[in-house]
């Protein structure tokens, strides 16, 4: 009897040890290891082409500065950061085929973009489904809300709501009380438009007349007439380029004395370069980046702008604009995820969701929330004015 216990307590012991050193199966990306891994591979969708290409060549462009520098430093607690690039051309259908391919095929652990609400909607639904997180660059509340059914999304420019507030806020400012809109056709016109309209009452803003355009329409004159007609007093115009850029000819061309208050969307030189002498007296809401030597050394992110600002300029000789702020909070905060121990998919959700707080970006300072995945408010926007060629930030009364 005593031998057979002997036999049996030596097999359970044989058991136990060559378990232990197998280790009892393969650990996931998400366990802890003293085994670091080779890369942290990240998937960026931006514009680099088509008609967002405005706003997503800055952006583009800040993720390869970043990925460089990162990597130039010995990257993140010794592991290399891996960029897999991919333009989604201006296309919903494009940006939801690398979507695909970039989760499955290249098994990222995060995909940041697209540069437009359009695309980055058609992102959407995908990170959803595939419980992937997502960082997107485009302004569509939609893109984050509702909450609920936002659990993997988020995105760093500002939302058309806080714009909205913003413009509104000025027009109070400016005693003016009725506008004509005219907004592109496509998501972030709706959106916009839909936010325009919710928050009128609020401000004590009434819209009298509501155009609308599709994105490479040539001439908008019909429309603007019709604004003029309405007894607007001033032209609220809800796009990206090259649309504003003509409506601003338009006006100009056709007599039209009203203040043209554009969105942020045309927060770049791009819409000066289009709009000629039209673009002069235009304002807009916008982040900061627009102007890095007008911003006094006691913001809180003056440090952050002024680096970026340089490092871009320095590297690509042109200005990154507020676009190149969303490649960069998106890129940045991914980063600092990592950097603190978050390494798979589920964990980076969680951690920006959590962890995000009073975090100094280029484009704003963020509270992450598990209601909140923009985290921005409308009094990080300043509003700015085209004067003497140049976006110039615009003095409160």
């Amino acid at each position: 009897m005593k031998k057979l216990s002997f036999k049996l307590f030596f097999a359970m012991m044989m058991v136990f040890i060559l378990s232990a050193c197998s280790g009892n199966g393969e650990k996931t990306s998400g366990e802890n290891s003293s085994e670091k891994p080779e890369e942290y591979k990240i998937g960026v969708i931006y514009s680099k082409t088509g008609p967002n290409s405005p706003l997503g060549e800055p952006e583009w462009n800040t993720t390869k500065l970043i990925e460089e520098k990162i990597n130039a430093d010995g990257g993140i607690n010794g592991v290399p950061l891996k960029i897999v690039m991919a333009d989604d051309e201006s296309s919903q259908e494009k940006a939801t085929q690398e979507m695909n391919r970039l989760i499955n095929d290249e098994n990222v652990l995060v995909v940041l973009g697209s540069s437009g609400s359009g695309e980055s909607l058609a992102m959407k639904g995908i990170a959803m489904q595939q419980q992937v997180p997502m960082i997107s660059a485009a302004a569509s509340t939609h893109i984050v809300e509702p909450a609920e059914e936002s659990k993997w999304v988020f995105k760093t420019p500002h939302s058309d709501v806080h714009a909205v507030e913003r413009i509104y806020m000025y027009l109070n400012e400016q005693g003016i009380s009725k506008i004509g809109t005219i907004v592109d056709s496509n998501a972030f016109g709706s959106s916009g438009l839909e936010q325009l309209e919710k928050l009128a009452e609020k401000y004590n803003i009434e819209i009298v007349a509501k155009e609308i355009y599709n994105t490479q329409d040539p001439d908008m004159s019909a429309q603007v007439t019709r604004i003029n007609s309405s007894k607007a007093e001033a032209i609220v115009v809800w796009g990206t380029n090259p649309g504003p850029a003509v409506i601003a000819k338009n006006v100009r061309d056709l007599g039209i004395d009203l203040p043209i208050i554009g969105s942020h969307g045309i927060a770049n030189q791009n819409f000066i370069k289009l709009a000629g002498e039209a673009a002069e007296g235009v304002v807009i809401p916008t982040g900061k980046l627009l102007f890095p030597d007008q911003i006094p050394q006691d913001d809180v992110q003056y440090e952050v702008i002024s680096s970026f600002y340089k490092d871009y300029t320095e590297k690509f000789g042109s200005e990154p604009t507020n676009f190149g702020s969303y490649g960069y909070d998106n890129l940045m905060l991914v980063i600092e995820a990592l950097k603190n121990g978050a390494t798979d998919r589920e964990s980076i959700r969680d951690y920006l969701e959590n962890n995000i707080k009073d975090w100094v970006g280029a484009t704003g300072v963020y509270n992450f929330s598990e209601k909140d995945h923009n985290g921005l408010k409308a009094d990080s926007l300043v509003m700015a004015v085209v004067k003497d060629g140049k976006w110039t930030l615009l003095e409160s009364k």
